[in-house]
């Protein structure tokens, strides 16, 4: 297996880290392992559960006499399926790792995102447990962590079978982080299949047909405190580009009110939505204040500012991706909250850009509205979204095939 100075090193710092833990005290609250082949799933994010869940239903429909056994880092999620156990993984030292799989005894093992733990790893090599790591959009930082023992990583990411990757850009991070090549595969991310937004056809064609002279983008779901910095970007914008247009939607439609007190104030010519207006020729804004109809809006801009990316909100904000899967160029500052890693997706794949300061608004609308470059990103950010029924497709056939060696390889 070799030898490892940083794994050795990091196996007795977690020794020390979880002393308290008790071999007697785990085994004493672990359901009884069943007859028969199962499979252990460690997915650590609660944001994985509901890809993970349709995950093992597939999987038990392939094969109906397989059991599992979920792992997370908290509690349990919802929507299991009745062959699944669920146990909070064991603390990573070598000690709980060889009494977990001493008792669970998995036939195959299934690794979500990026979060290794290197000990209990370890242990399922020496156990000659197949092992996979499926990418769900974080594998990307199992590059990346353990930079005071770099051969951590190394090391760990070597003891892996099959490496799912979501992207390019993620498959080399994880060979230069010493994973072994041949075992990387790029597949794309394991995720729900993202449902285009609806929206009313006839009010698309006619705002589209209304439109359709002028550029626009899309300034969606705003926090009101990014609405000065937003018209102050909108008017330099124009003064390359005359007739640019913005739409601007409230992150609550209710606040509409307060949006056109700031409008009058700033003397912008605008119309509003909710009272029957209409983005003629003459409105440099269109207000957009009713609710529902952000897949409207999506396929009217070819760049959308994703708002509450400047706002102090945390943790708030619209989902890059319903943006991206209807061909509109995603644009977002630094506060990417509960959707960061959908942000980093897109960002990797050149479908996105990060906007540090508001100052640098107005450019880049402008860079992003050139129909070449649009058109590029938004080619890229299609790839993304649109792709997550055929890699579930490969990852059960991967999955299949593992556990059907593995079950030979017991006989």
């Amino acid at each position: 297996m070799g030898f490892s100075p940083s794994l050795t090193i990091y196996n007795l710092t977690s020794r020390v880290r979880h002393r308290g833990w008790s071999r007697a005290a785990a085994s004493q609250n672990r359901a009884k392992r069943p007859p028969g082949a199962l499979i252990w799933v460690h997915a650590p994010r609660p944001g994985d559960h509901g890809v993970i869940a349709e995950l093992l239903a597939r999987l038990g429909d392939l094969h109906p006499d397989v059991w599992f056994l979920l792992t997370t880092q908290g509690a349990a999620p919802e929507n299991l399926p009745d062959q699944c156990f669920f146990e909070k993984i064991p603390p990573d030292t070598g000690a709980a790792a060889k009494a977990f799989l001493a008792h669970w005894k998995p036939d195959l093992i299934i690794w979500i995102s990026g979060q290794l733990h290197p000990a209990t790893i370890q242990q399922t090599a020496l156990c000659k447990i197949p092992l996979i790591m499926l990418d769900t959009g974080a594998a990307f930082g199992a590059s990346r962590r353990w930079f005071l023992l770099p051969g951590v990583s190394r090391t760990t990411l070597r003891k892996f079978d099959t490496i799912l990757s979501g992207d390019e850009a993620t498959s080399l991070a994880l060979i230069s982080a010493g994973a072994l090549s041949d075992r990387v595969q790029t597949t794309g991310v394991l995720e729900l299949d993202i449902p285009a937004l609806a929206c009313n056809e006839h009010e698309w064609s006619t705002l589209a047909e209304q439109v359709a002279a002028r550029p626009v983008w899309l300034a969606a779901e705003i926090n009101i405190s990014e609405l000065p910095s937003i018209l102050a970007a909108h008017s330099q914008a124009q003064r390359r580009s005359h007739r640019l247009l913005l739409i601007i939607v409230p992150s609550d439609p209710e606040d509409g009110e307060e949006f056109t007190k700031i409008l009058d104030e700033k003397a912008v010519a605008f119309t509003q939505r909710s009272i029957g207006g209409e983005p003629d020729t003459a409105a440099q804004i269109y207000l957009a204040d009713t609710d529902e109809e952000m897949g409207l809006w999506y396929r009217l801009a070819p760049v959308t500012f994703m708002g509450n990316t400047f706002a102090a909100i945390k943790n708030f904000g619209p989902n890059p991706f319903h943006a991206a899967a209807l061909g509109s160029v995603v644009l977002h500052g630094p506060n990417t909250g509960r959707h960061k890693v959908a942000y980093d997706r897109l960002g990797r794949a050149g479908a996105s850009r990060t906007v540090a300061h508001m100052g640098e608004m107005a450019h880049t609308v402008e860079a992003l509205l050139a129909p070449d470059r649009a058109a590029i990103m938004a080619h890229a950010a299609w790839q993304i979204t649109s792709a997550g029924a055929e890699v579930m497709e490969t990852t059960l056939t991967t999955l299949s095939g593992a556990l059907s060696q593995s079950k030979a390889n017991n006989e």
